[in-house]
């Protein structure tokens, strides 16, 4: 007698019919047993929001300006040869490069007596000094191959009177 001979054919085709229908129940498992559908509805799945208030900064208290002091005393003097040039000054100009000029306006700022540079910008050729409890922005301004050298006040425009002109024009007078 004989061993009856297994054929591998009947095994391969059942095989390969078995993980044709386990790939295609795939989508149907997942569905019908899986959690997409709780995945695409979950909170963590929603854009983020940026909450009220958070989204700019806040500016109250930014630059504030001290009140003068009750007692002090307010020098009226001023240095000689500008008198005329206090009258409604708000810019002058240099003979000189934006970038010469910016470290020009520094180092005569630095031998003024009573001005505090707060701040200093390259970037913006500026300068933002405190001189006799005034808060004031110079900035160098080209113009054409000279520069306009201008005081400026907290709303962005040119001080033309007050401290600020006066700083001006001692500055304009250490700069020649």
């Amino acid at each position: 007698m004989t061993a009856p001979k297994l054929s591998l054919r009947p095994l391969l085709v059942a095989t390969v019919a078995l993980s044709v229908i386990a790939t295609s129940g795939c989508s149907w498992v997942r569905n019908k047993w899986g959690n997409e559908a709780m995945y695409q509805g979950s909170q963590q799945n929603k854009p983020l929001e940026v909450p009220p208030g958070l989204d700019t900064p806040s500016t109250t208290g930014a630059v504030l300006i001290p009140d003068a002091p009750a007692g002090a005393p307010v020098s009226t003097q001023v240095p000689s040869g500008t008198e005329s040039v206090l009258m409604g000054i708000d810019s002058f100009v240099l003979a000189d490069s934006v970038g010469s000029s910016w470290r020009r306006i520094g180092i005569a700022l630095g031998k003024i007596d009573g001005v505090t540079i707060a701040n200093r910008a390259q970037l913006l050729n500026s300068y933002e000094v405190s001189y006799k409890g005034v808060s004031v922005l110079l900035r160098a301004e080209a113009v054409g191959e000279q520069t306009r050298v201008v005081a400026l006040g907290q709303d962005g425009q040119p001080i033309r009177t007050g401290v600020a002109t006066e700083l001006l024009a001692l500055l304009k007078a250490r700069l020649g």
